[in-house]
C-alpha cells in the first residue's frame, strides 16, 4: 500500500479514536458546522447562562456571516440596535465557528487567521477571552477538540494561533497596526456611543479604520471586511462606507428596531426584513407595508413599553441612530422640524418687534472649498401682554467672503440703492453685515469672540461705529453640540416663528440635520441668537416667563398680624 496513503488511513484513524474518547458526535459536528444559526444555538450554553432566544435578526447576521465564510459577500455592513448579541456573533462564535470547519479554504478551517477591532482595548480583549473560553469548553472540546490545539508560545489575552497555523489577534482604535494584519478583519463598535458627537473622537476612529481597512488584509483579492455597529453619526465608519464611491461593494444589512417601510432592507443574498413581506417572502407593495409601520423587531425581548421607555431615555436624536440606524430622525434630531411654527400674515409682514439681533457665524475666506460665512436675523415680540415672548427668524443668508471689500466711492448722482447695486458684487463680510443690520434696523450684531470674529467685531465698531447698532463680541461656551442644546427648549416649547421663504427652509434643514449636515454654520449662528436673547430676558422658556411674571406682579396687601401678643 502506498506510504502516503497509509499515513493518511491512520491519521484518520487517530482522529476517530479521540473523538470517540471524547464523546464525539460526527452527525452533530457536521449538522452545526454547516450552519452557523445552528452553531450559535447549541454554543450559547456554553458561553451564557440566561436562555437562548431565537430572533429573526440573529438569524439574519449568522446568514449574512456565513455567506462570508463561503465566500458569497466580500465586504459586510450591518446595523442594528444594541443588545441583540451582535458582537457576541460576530465577535464570538463566528471565528470559533469558522475554526470548526471539517472543509478547509482560504476562509474555512482552522488555519484562518482573524484580526478583530473594537472602539476600546478592554473591549477587544474580552471578546477575545470570551472566544476563548467558548473554544475550551467541554462542549466545543467533544466536537472539534481533535481539530486544533492553541500554540503555547502564542497564547495571550490580546492574540493566540492555532496549531495549524490560524490566529486572533485582537486590537482597538488608536492601538498600532505596525506588523498586523489578517485574513479576515471584523470591526465591533468602532466608536464609542459616549464619544461619536466629538468631531476629534470620531475623526480618531475613521483615521484607524481607513489604515485597516486597506492596508491589513493578507490578502487584498479575498479577505473580507467585516463591520458590525450602531448608527451614531452621518460621519462615522458607516457613514463614510456608505457616502463612498465604493459603497456599491458592500452589502447593507439594516435592521431598526421599529419598522419604517420606506427604508425596507433587501440585501444581496435575497434577504429580506420579514416584517415587510407576505407569507411567501415575498416584498409586500407600498400600502400594505405602511400599515406595518412601526412594528418591532423583537417583541419578546424588547415590547412596546421596553422601547418606549429607551427612546424616552435617549431622546429623539439618539434613539434614531442607536435604535432605528438612522443618524438623523425624520423630525429632526436636536431640533426637530415640527418645533417650527409656520408665520403667516395678510400683509406680509413681521410683527413689530422688541429686540433685533443680526448673528454672524464668520468664516473670511472667498473660496467654496472652505466653510462659508453664515447670517441670520432674529427678532422677539409679544403678541400680548399674558404670552411668552416669541422668536422670528427675519432673514438669513450664506456666502463665502472676503474679510473686506474695496473701498468705492459713492457717485454724486447716484441714490443709496443705486450705489448698493453697483458695488455689491464686491462687498466683503463687513459690507454685508452692515447692510443686513441697516436693512432690518437691528439693534445688536452678535459675532463669535474667537479668531478672525473679534477682527470682525473691531472693524465694524471703528468703521461704523455712528450706526445704531451695537457690536458684541460673543463669548463662546462649550461646543458647538452643548451650545445647541442650549438653545433646544426655546424650540421644543413652540416660541420660534419662521415664515415661507427658501432661506428659511436652508435654516430649518440644517437645524434638523445637526450635528449630521455638511454645514452647521447657520445652525452655530441660529444658536448665539437663540441663546443670547435667552440670557437677554428676550426670550425666556415658558417656566422663565412665569416665575419673571409673578415676580413682576404686585403682591397681594393685607394688614400685618402682631408680632408680639398684647
Amino acid at each position: 500500500m502506498d506510504s502516503g496513503l497509509l499515513q493518511l488511513i491512520r491519521a484518520r484513524r487517530a482522529e476517530l479514536e479521540a473523538a470517540a474518547a471524547l464523546g464525539r458526535d460526527d452527525a452533530q459536528a457536521l449538522r452545526l458546522e454547516g450552519s452557523l444559526i445552528d452553531f450559535v444555538e447549541a454554543a450559547w450554553p456554553a458561553l451564557d447562562p440566561a436562555e437562548y432566544q431565537r430572533c429573526w435578526a440573529i438569524d439574519a447576521l449568522c446568514e449574512h456571516l456565513q455567506a462570508v465564510s463561503e465566500g458569497q459577500i466580500r465586504h459586510l455592513l450591518v446595523n442594528a440596535p444594541p443588545r441583540c448579541s451582535k458582537t457576541t456573533i460576530a465577535s464570538i462564535f463566528f471565528p470559533a465557528w469558522t475554526w470548526a470547519q471539517s472543509q478547509r479554504t482560504f476562509l474555512k478551517g482552522p488555519q484562518v487567521r482573524f484580526l478583530c477591532g473594537s472602539y476600546n482595548h478592554d473591549l477587544s480583549l474580552t471578546n477575545s477571552n470570551s472566544t476563548r473560553r467558548l473554544i475550551f469548553s467541554p462542549w466545543y472540546q467533544s466536537l472539534w477538540g481533535q481539530c486544533f490545539k492553541f500554540r503555547e508560545d502564542q497564547n495571550t489575552k490580546t492574540k493566540f494561533d492555532t496549531s495549524v497555523g490560524g490566529s486572533r489577534l485582537a486590537t482597538s482604535v488608536g492601538g498600532s497596526l505596525l506588523g498586523i494584519g489578517g485574513d479576515v478583519l471584523i470591526v465591533d463598535d468602532p466608536h464609542n456611543t459616549e464619544e461619536a458627537e466629538s468631531d476629534a473622537d470620531r475623526k480618531t476612529a475613521l483615521t484607524w479604520w481607513k489604515e485597516l481597512s486597506t492596508t491589513r488584509l493578507n490578502n487584498p483579492k479575498q479577505s473580507p471586511l467585516i463591520v458590525i455597529m450602531q448608527r451614531l453619526h452621518e460621519e462615522d465608519v458607516s457613514g463614510h462606507i456608505l457616502s463612498s464611491e465604493w459603497s456599491g461593494d458592500w452589502c447593507h444589512l439594516m435592521i431598526p428596531m421599529q419598522y419604517e417601510h420606506r427604508r425596507h432592507c433587501v440585501t444581496v443574498l435575497g434577504w429580506q426584513d420579514p416584517r415587510g413581506v407576505d407569507e411567501d417572502g415575498n416584498k409586500l407593495p407600498d400600502e400594505e407595508r405602511a400599515e406595518r409601520e412601526g412594528a418591532l423587531m423583537w417583541p419578546e425581548r424588547f415590547g412596546v413599553r421596553e422601547v418606549a421607555r429607551i427612546k424616552a431615555e435617549l431622546g429623539p436624536y439618539f434613539s434614531s441612530g442607536r435604535l432605528q440606524q438612522s443618524p438623523v430622525p425624520d423630525k429632526g434630531g436636536i431640533f426637530q422640524r415640527d418645533w417650527w411654527n409656520l408665520w403667516e400674515s395678510p400683509d406680509g409682514k413681521f410683527p413689530q418687534m422688541d429686540h433685533i439681533v443680526v448673528s454672524i457665524d464668520g468664516a473670511f475666506t472667498s473660496k467654496e472649498e472652505n466653510d462659508p460665512t453664515a447670517c441670520t436675523v432674529w427678532g422677539s415680540f409679544e403678541r400680548d401682554e399674558n404670552e411668552v415672548p416669541k422668536i422670528m427668524l427675519m432673514h438669513a443668508w450664506r456666502k463665502w467672503l472676503p474679510f473686506s471689500g474695496p473701498m468705492i466711492e459713492k457717485s454724486v448722482d447716484e441714490t443709496l440703492l443705486q450705489y448698493q447695486r453697483r458695488t455689491q458684487k464686491y462687498w466683503g463680510l463687513i459690507e454685508w453685515i452692515s447692510h443686513t443690520a441697516d436693512r432690518f434696523h437691528c439693534n445688536t450684531v452678535l459675532i463669535e469672540a474667537k479668531g478672525p470674529g473679534i477682527s470682525a467685531a473691531q472693524a465694524l465698531q471703528s468703521r461704523f461705529g455712528i450706526k445704531s447698532w451695537s457690536v458684541i463680541a460673543a463669548p463662546v461656551k462649550g461646543d458647538k453640540v452643548a451650545r445647541a442644546y442650549a438653545a433646544q427648549p426655546t424650540f421644543a416649547q413652540g416660541l420660534v416663528y419662521a415664515p415661507d421663504r427658501d432661506w428659511s427652509q436652508l435654516v430649518i434643514d440644517e437645524c434638523a440635520n445637526f450635528p449630521k449636515s455638511k454645514y452647521d454654520d447657520l445652525v452655530d449662528s441660529t444658536t448665539q441668537a437663540i441663546n443670547f436673547l435667552r440670557t437677554a430676558g428676550r426670550a425666556p422658556s415658558r417656566e422663565e416667563w412665569a416665575v419673571n411674571k409673578e415676580m413682576r406682579e404686585p403682591r397681594r396687601q393685607g394688614r400685618l398680624g402682631k408680632l408680639y401678643p398684647c
